[in-house]
């Protein structure tokens, strides 16, 4: 869930909880560990792409 959030808010901070949260779900053994992961690098990694795309539309960067 906190990898969805990272798309459009504070990708830094909501991807990696939800990259330690997906470490800790695996740890236990949950089903869905691995997807929880990819989706919040993904999160991660596209937020701060679409935040410095956002960033130079808005700034002239």
């Amino acid at each position: 869930m906190l990898g969805c959030v990272a798309f459009l808010f504070c990708p830094p901070g909501f991807g990696i909880a939800g990259i330690v949260c997906g470490v800790v779900a695996e740890n236990k053994n949950e089903r869905l560990a691995n997807t929880a992961i990819g989706v919040s690098i993904a999160g991660l990694i596209i937020g701060m792409i679409l935040g410095v795309v956002v960033f130079r539309g808005m700034y002239g960067g």
